[in-house]
């Protein structure tokens, strides 16, 4: 039964190729990050009820620059990528 050797080889390379699929995507990546973006405008959102507006606005510069900062990172990595592929 030489048939059926040739048809489990294949198998295992399939499952090897998705495997290394998700172990490093940029996309996936760019997806956690604006996660982690989201969640913490929501943590803001929640303080500004308790700690009054002054301390508010300035925890939303700060994060509004540190959002900026992870967008332009993300951007550069991108930009590097796409010139890696073409």
């Amino acid at each position: 039964g030489g048939e059926g050797e040739g048809e489990r080889r294949q198998a295992g390379r399939g499952d090897k190729r998705r495997h290394d699929m998700d172990d490093s995507d940029p996309e996936l990546e760019l997806d956690s990050d604006f996660k982690q973006i989201v969640t913490m405008l929501r943590h803001i959102k929640d303080k500004a009820h308790k700690d009054g507006q002054k301390k508010t606005e300035q925890a939303i510069s700060s994060v509004a620059t540190e959002i900026q900062s992870m967008v332009q990172n993300t951007k550069a990595k991108f930009e590097k990528e796409s010139v890696k592929v073409h």
